[in-house]
């Protein structure tokens, strides 16, 4: 999933979609940290309080077929249910709108969901099969255009709907009110784990058909989700509240979730939202870097202080089909041109420097497959080979997601590559007009990053790197035919042990042909107020999974 930073200087943080980032159930901090070290804080969840939270840009789209970025997946996740999610480890699945994993047939091509009886829609309307069919032939229409289309290929006749060539997925099958059917075209490992994926979030086909627009759902979302929509101010605010008819329980048998609500504050820099939190006039921020180190030696908040290694990855790369980065030399230069222990050292070393694609705690993780290092001189070299002795003329733009920190990692990437002979200029633009260049394939470079969707080697390499993919996810138009057939044949290997040797391989082939200049790996730190529980971040969902939070009340009357 693309993914907007959450590590700061003076402002940065991850995605998912740092997620995955899809963020499972979290435990109880029973701890309550020092801010108030005088308050005694309640180990029972309590019904009340609203969470407030922040994003420094406005989602790209609340409607779930447009849900490929962290921002919008963190809000979407509190709207909408799959037929599936991930547990709070993020490495199984769970039944969510469906009663039970699903029935395989012998052949693994055809798998049967049971819907859950009673559950409703936030307008009051039930939730049936008609609403799941609908909800993927709209996912595979032409005219909806979603970005996730891809990830269900595997599904009989969606790739057809997409291309025009269908009215509808002819693999998405209602069998009765309460069953739906999917048949694929060949047995898939991974399936299962993109139906947990926010583009197959569940929409309600009679109040979604009958908007005047198709466009009109990201404005007025209706799902199942644990909270519902109230408002979206575009560059202020975004409030959700408690779905009173939420179906989930916790195991106690209380209705979930626990919150009154969730309000995010948008277009803040994470310098301002640090010192909100400090004021305790939100309950979320991130840490900036310059602010790390006094952070977790504050006696009143290192022990506020959330933390997880990120399933991740941020890399610069140059457009495969735009001259000059469509010549292999110069983009293996761009390999030796980087320090990346510089590069750490600007987030304070809350990131491990990269040399691979696949990150520490992903299946098959392999460090540095291509031997590269630091060697400017090395680049140099392949300049001259590539016929560009005196370095590449003229200037190319290097495209971002504009906040304070990216900013500073844009000009020190700058200053490192003049420095071989390699003139960028920058051009640091709000997170959707980023997304609207680098999803059509326009950018010239990019500095781009990928969170996990679901924990297989697959959600890395295949979906950022097949041909299939240009240019809604594999951005920087690599194009290895032979490469993308052997991605295609491993993603119906059903036994990922036997399929991760040949993942390394092809990682390996990737880096050789310098597609991609990995630069580091996520280490995230976040602060939550210690009334603020449950909320541990997640290794799938972009930070939380909300609908278990809650908000010890009396021990914050700032929160009331």
């Amino acid at each position: 999933m693309l993914k907007l930073k959450k590590t700061v200087v003076l402002g940065v943080a991850t995605a998912v979609l740092l997620s995955t980032v899809l963020s499972g159930c979290g435990q109880a901090n029973n701890t309550p940290g020092s801010g108030n070290p005088a308050t005694q804080v309640s180990d029972t969840p309590q019904k009340g309080g609203v969470f407030r939270t922040w994003s420094q840009d406005d989602p790209k789209s609340l409607d779930p077929a447009h849900c490929g970025d962290t921002v919008s997946y963190d809000m979407q996740q509190n709207i909408y249910d799959g037929l599936l999610m991930f547990d709070k480890t993020g490495k199984k699945l769970i039944p969510d709108l469906a009663s039970a994993l699903p029935v395989v047939s012998a052949d693994g091509k055809t798998y049967t969901f049971t819907l859950r009886q009673g559950i409703k829609f936030q307008n009051g309307d039930p939730l049936t099969a008609d609403d799941v069919v609908y909800s993927f032939n709209r996912l595979g229409s032409k005219s909806i255009g979603s970005e996730g289309e891809s990830y269900y290929s595997m599904i009989q006749g969606m790739d057809d709907s997409f291309a025009g060539k269908a009215s509808t997925v002819s693999g998405v099958i209602k069998k009765d009110d309460n069953t739906v059917q999917f048949v694929l075209t060949q047995p898939s490992r991974t399936f299962l784990d993109v139906i947990a994926m926010p583009y197959a979030f569940i929409v309600d086909k009679k109040y979604t058909s009958a908007l005047a627009n198709p466009a009109d759902l990201s404005s007025n979302p209706i799902g199942t989700g644990a909270f519902k929509f109230v408002e979206w101010k575009k560059g202020q605010d975004i409030k959700l509240v408690r779905n009173a008819d939420y179906f989930m329980k916790d195991a106690n048998g209380q209705s979930l979730p626990y919150m009154d609500g969730i309000t995010w504050n948008i277009g803040t820099q994470a310098s301002v939202s640090y010192l909100k939190f400090k004021n305790q006039e939100q309950d979320f921020s991130w840490i900036p870097t310059s602010d790390y180190v006094n952070t977790l030696n504050d006696p009143n908040l290192k022990n506020n202080v959330k933390s997880l290694v990120e399933n991740d990855y941020f890399y610069i790369a140059g457009n495969n089909k735009k001259a000059p980065w469509d010549n292999k030399l110069v983009r293996q230069a761009l390999e030796y041109s980087i320090d990346k222990d510089a590069v750490a050292k600007l987030y304070n070393n809350r990131v491990a420097p990269a040399w691979e694609i696949l990150p520490p705690n992903m299946p098959g993780y392999q460090a540095n497959p291509s031997g590269y290092k630091f060697d400017p001189a090395k680049a140099k070299e392949l300049l001259s080979q590539a016929g560009y002795p005196n370095g590449l003329p003229g200037e190319y733009t290097l495209t971002y997601a504009k906040n304070d920190i990216r900013d500073i990692l844009a000009a020190n990437l700058q200053a490192q590559l003049a420095s071989v002979g390699i003139k960028i200029k920058l051009d640091g633009v709000p997170f959707p007009q980023y997304l609207n260049v680098v999803t059509k394939g326009t950018e010239d470079l990019m500095y781009g990053g990928w969170m996990q969707d679901y924990p297989d080697p697959d959600d890395f390499l295949n979906i950022l790197f097949n041909k299939s993919q240009i240019p809604s996810n594999n951005n920087i138009q690599y194009d290895n035919a032979d490469l993308s057939k052997q991605l295609d044949q491993l993603s119906t290997e059903s036994n990922l042990d036997q399929a991760i040797p040949k993942y390394n391989a092809l990682e390996k082939q990737i880096l050789d042909d310098a597609a991609v200049v990995p630069l580091y790996h996520d280490k995230e730190a976040y602060l939550v107020q210690p009334w603020v529980h449950n909320a541990e971040l997640h290794p799938v969902f972009y930070y939380f999974y909300y609908s278990t939070m809650w908000i010890d009340q009396k021990a914050a009357p700032a929160a009331k």
